[in-house]
């Protein structure tokens, strides 16, 4: 136990905004989930990514409210504030990206719009269980099990990626072609800022170890 831990008690409160955060994730996820399955229906569902987009930046506002008043924290404050702005980071390009898709006027969907969503939705999940596994820190291996599978989920990704674009040129549409680079683009964004919290997650757990 750390000396600090024995003069006052931890503040748990970030664990439950983190908790927070991790659920807005899952939420958008499921979202764009929906309507990259809808497609070209669905569209109307953009304005619910939006808001929880705006959710999530309250969420983190409040997490760096609480670091500047606490004395004591459950991590280090350093690890509080990367941990809270790449899970902002991941909610602000889910919200992009749908706004893409909502607003680019696709004909329909595809298997790389269905797959790509499907990815990220599983991602979100995993980025939940780690969370919900930091809240204690009584096993950091649970977390480092649950960063990896971001980062098995981030490669395929990659790998879905170079197959989409490559696909994509076969395309004699210039102008879906350009649309939809442009969401495949905006699509590896978001994982990779799941990626990002991955890294965060995995750090963390290490160094509690």
């Amino acid at each position: 136990m750390r000396i600090r831990d024995l003069i006052l008690p931890e503040d748990k409160v970030f664990f439950t905004l983190f908790a927070q955060m991790a659920e807005k994730i899952t939420e958008a996820a499921t979202t764009l989930n929906e309507i990259t399955h809808e497609l070209p229906g669905g569209t109307e569902k953009g304005h619910r990514v939006r808001q929880i987009e705006h959710q999530g930046d309250e969420i983190t506002r409040k997490i760096f409210e609480q670091l500047d008043e606490s004395l004591i924290t459950p991590l280090e404050p350093e690890e509080i504030s990367r941990l809270g702005p790449v899970l902002d980071d991941v909610l602000d390009k889910i919200d992009w990206v749908t706004h893409q898709i909502c607003n680019y006027g696709i004909p329909g969907s595809n298997d790389v719009l269905k797959e790509y969503s499907y990815l990220i939705l599983l991602t979100s999940t995993e980025i939940s269980k780690a969370i919900q596994s930091l809240s204690s820190l009584k096993n950091p291996d649970d977390v480092k099990i649950h960063a990896l599978e971001i980062s098995r989920l981030y490669n395929l990704s990659t790998e879905l990626l170079s197959r989409a674009i490559l696909e994509l040129f076969k395309t004699q549409d210039l102008l879906i072609i350009i649309k939809l680079k442009d969401i495949y683009e905006g699509l590896a964004k978001v994982m990779e800022k799941c990626n990002d919290v991955g890294h965060a997650l995995s750090d963390i757990a290490m160094a509690h170890a």
